[in-house]
């Protein structure tokens, strides 16, 4: 019975240990995974903004201001939802962004909910 409840704690410690540090936040400077955009992540209220800081690629459709999340609410453990922009088509659409680690997170944007793209965002250091 000890043991059970042993290896009990160290299960649930392990699973907490390796999913997202309940301090990491999404705020401050991220670059998608292609190195061609990178934004600021900042609240806005009680909500998640973000702001392009910088666009290497000159044909983009984005530039350094152009807001990239729009208010998005906070709906779960590192999870937040909100009107995110589209870089390539530059339009706004439902987005999630999920914190998956202090260094990485995802922004999905979907439109009709079944055409969805999902970048990979890494924190800027």
């Amino acid at each position: 019975m000890i043991d059970l409840l042993a290896s009990s704690i160290v299960a649930v410690f392990t699973g907490l240990l390796s999913g997202p540090s309940a301090m990491a936040t999404p705020f401050g400077i991220w670059q998608r995974a292609d190195a061609q955009i990178e934004a600021r992540f900042y609240p806005c209220g009680d909500k998640l903004c973000a702001r392009v800081t910088a666009a290497k690629d000159k044909t983009a459709r984005v530039r350094s201001g152009t807001a990239l999340i729009q208010s998005a609410a906070k709906t779960g453990h590192n999870m937040w939802e909100g009107p995110v922009l589209d870089i390539d088509s530059s339009r706004t659409v439902a987005g999630v962004i999920t914190l998956q680690g202090s260094e990485t997170l995802s922004l999905k944007g979907c439109t009709a909910t079944v055409f969805c793209r999902i970048d990979t965002w890494h924190r800027v250091k």
